[in-house]
């Protein structure tokens, strides 16, 4: 059976009304009952010949669940990119060195400023390195690309450092002088090496949106 535009579009409306809500995994769903359906059709009703293909590959009833699975699979993927990055980073000469530069700096300014400018000026460092987040997030709502996961965990993991640097802020006060000094002057350079690696994901996923939308038209 060769499936017609009109029946692609049923197939997409029975997956999202099923819970699939995102339109990539969708398409990934899409290929895999029109693959099963042109091995397999024995018949033209299309209505029961789709029945009958989500219940060969175990989608019938199930769609929810293949939403779920579907986007820990990426996010899997996401996380285990997102680790390698930056121990790739680690492994290069030049970036290990601009990290190190980065915590001696961080050092310097540390003993020469007080502990509250220290803290401003750190602080306003976090902001700079984090306002292309909220720039590339505002640009790629306005391309309206839809509910994607690739995009909602490029988006996630780039801003990843952030969220996660919060805790360790809150709890070097309660440490003594001299640990809350090392911890500080670490953090910075970091968070910066964390972003980079988010933005480089957050990069991927909007390129691998915009191929899939180019190659099927979209």
């Amino acid at each position: 059976m060769e499936l017609t535009k009109e029946q692609i579009t049923q197939i997409d409306k029975r997956l999202k009304s099923g819970g699939v809500k995102y339109w990539d995994l969708r398409l990934e769903v899409i290929d895999h009952i029109a693959t099963d359906l042109e091995e397999n059709a024995k018949s033209g009703d299309f209505k029961t010949e789709l029945n009958n293909s989500l219940k060969r590959i175990g989608y019938y009833n199930n769609l929810f669940n293949v939403n779920t699975k579907g986007w820990q699979n990426v996010n899997k993927y996401y996380r285990k990119k997102y680790f390698q990055n930056i121990k790739r980073y680690l492994k290069n000469p030049n970036i290990l060195l601009l990290v190190i530069l980065g915590v001696i700096v961080n050092y310097v300014l540390y003993d020469f400023l007080s502990f509250k400018d220290f803290r401003l000026v750190n602080f306003s460092c976090y902001i700079l390195v984090s306002i292309p987040i909220f720039v590339l997030t505002i640009k790629l709502w306005f391309k309206k690309h839809g509910r994607s996961v690739h995009l909602d965990y490029g988006i996630f993991y780039f801003g990843f450092a952030l969220i996660m640097i919060n805790l360790p802020l809150q709890f070097s006060s309660l440490l003594d002088d001299f640990y809350q000094k090392i911890l500080l002057v670490v953090l910075l350079p970091i968070f910066t090496l964390a972003t980079f690696s988010g933005y480089q994901l957050f990069s991927e996923s909007i390129q691998k949106v915009e191929r899939i939308k180019k190659e099927l038209s979209l």
